[in-house]
């Protein structure tokens, strides 16, 4: 077994240039035996092995394994290479704030609230209706008439009904209004230390 991983674990497979797909851990040995929650083939194009590096959550940090992906039976192994850590994904600063938003998830509209928001994306609270990697469009007040509206995905939840969307297409002001509100907000929750 490798620290951090078990049976049961949903993960990501991740090669290079980005290529990310869902998977279920199966077996947490070596190798580790994955199968791929989407269906279908894992790997791109007529490859049948390549480098590839297996990322989980583990509380509220990541990890990962890298290792070697190959086919194996109906799914895949991932012989390691080196052992499990944990990783800093964040690539944004958030900052907690509550702030209404406006969603268009598929056939319904929710008013919501954020716990945090950060220029890359927003946690939401009490909208256990909204599904893992469902897309959805908003419109997020910030404050003094200023309002930021884009697309994002579902990327994670919990059983309290929070869920964590991410930004995928924000305008240039709106990243921009986005950018110095949490600038701010850094500096007000700072001073008030």
């Amino acid at each position: 077994m490798h620290r951090f991983l078990e049976p049961g674990v949903v993960a990501d497979v991740v090669l290079d240039g980005g290529w990310r797909r869902h998977v279920h851990v199966s077996h947490a040995g070596d190798p580790v035996l994955v199968r791929s929650i989407e269906g279908g083939t894992l790997l791109p194009g007529t490859l049948r092995f390549c480098p590839a590096a297996l990322e989980w959550r583990v509380g509220s940090r990541a990890a990962r394994l890298d290792g070697v992906l190959t086919a194996h039976g109906d799914g895949f192994a991932l012989t390691p290479v080196g052992a499990a850590h944990t990783i800093q994904r964040r690539r944004f600063v958030r900052v907690a704030a509550e702030l209404p938003a406006a969603l268009v998830a598929e056939d319904r509209r929710v008013l919501a609230r954020t716990r945090n928001v950060s220029i890359g994306g927003m946690l939401l609270a009490g909208v256990p209706d909204l599904r893992l990697d469902e897309r959805l469009r908003f419109a997020l007040e910030l404050g003094e008439d200023a309002t930021v509206a884009g697309t994002g995905r579902v990327v994670r939840g919990a059983p309290d009904g929070t869920r964590g969307v991410q930004f995928e297409d924000l305008d240039g002001r709106s990243e921009r209004a986005l950018a110095r509100f949490v600038t701010e907000r850094q500096r007000s929750l700072a001073a008030a230390l």
